[in-house]
């Protein structure tokens, strides 16, 4: 289970977030988050996207050659069209394991998650590395991180948080949950602010409309 690390200033409004580092979105929705919307807590649940993706068995956009270029673009474009500091890290995708380990040894809070993404979004450092994993676990104060990391605690939490994000249905990242509800996406984060301002969005007949429609594929 993740620990509450993030205390708003109005506890009215909350947020069960499932990231990944890898997500060059989680790190734009998480920045537009603590930046643009301080009075909304989130309790940060750190995960393995690539096992979401077996689990849906589908494949990541980094794993189609042409998807891959049209996103890494678009997040050059979106970042320059908002002043937003990026640079992509040297190597990408990268190996996950070891950094979303680091974020739960560190703590995982907003400053812990803050730095994770800007050394590897802003910097452009891979945390594939041995070195560059070092030098992140030093700038978090995490000692020893190799031990750290290692723990079977630590490996257990990352499980976990995995487990009930596929339990929930979550198929991506970032992912919001509020109550039964689930959000995915960077680009949905206007649609996260006006749900947690009318908690009865979704009642209106239009949305509840949709559980109807018939899948033409299917029979």
């Amino acid at each position: 289970m993740c620990e509450l690390q993030f205390w708003a200033t109005s506890m009215n409004k909350s947020i069960d977030w499932y990231f990944d580092f890898i997500s060059p979105f989680a790190y734009f929705q998480h920045r537009h988050l603590i930046n643009e919307h301080p009075d909304i807590e989130i309790r940060y649940y750190p995960i393995l996207l690539g096992a979401l993706f077996v689990q849906n068995q589908h494949k990541g956009p980094a794993e189609i050659p042409a998807k891959r270029i049209m996103t890494y673009r678009y997040c050059i474009w979106y970042a320059k069209q908002h002043q937003i500091p990026f640079r992509f890290p040297d190597v990408h995708p990268y190996h996950p394991v070891s950094v979303l380990r680091m974020s739960l040894a560190a703590g995982v809070n907003a400053e812990t998650v803050s730095k994770i993404f800007e050394y590897i979004w802003v910097d452009g450092k891979s945390p594939n590395q041995a070195e560059h994993l070092g030098e992140l676990a030093s700038s978090l104060g995490l000692d020893g991180y190799e031990s750290a990391i290692a723990e079977p605690e630590i490996k257990d939490r990352l499980r976990q948080n995995t487990e009930r994000a596929i339990e929930l249905g979550i198929f991506g990242v970032p992912t919001s949950s509020i109550g039964n509800q689930l959000f995915w996406g960077h680009d949905q984060t206007p649609l996260i602010l006006e749900y947690l301002d009318n908690p009865r969005l979704f009642e209106d007949e239009e949305y509840r409309g949709i559980d109807n429609i018939r899948d033409g594929l299917r029979k």
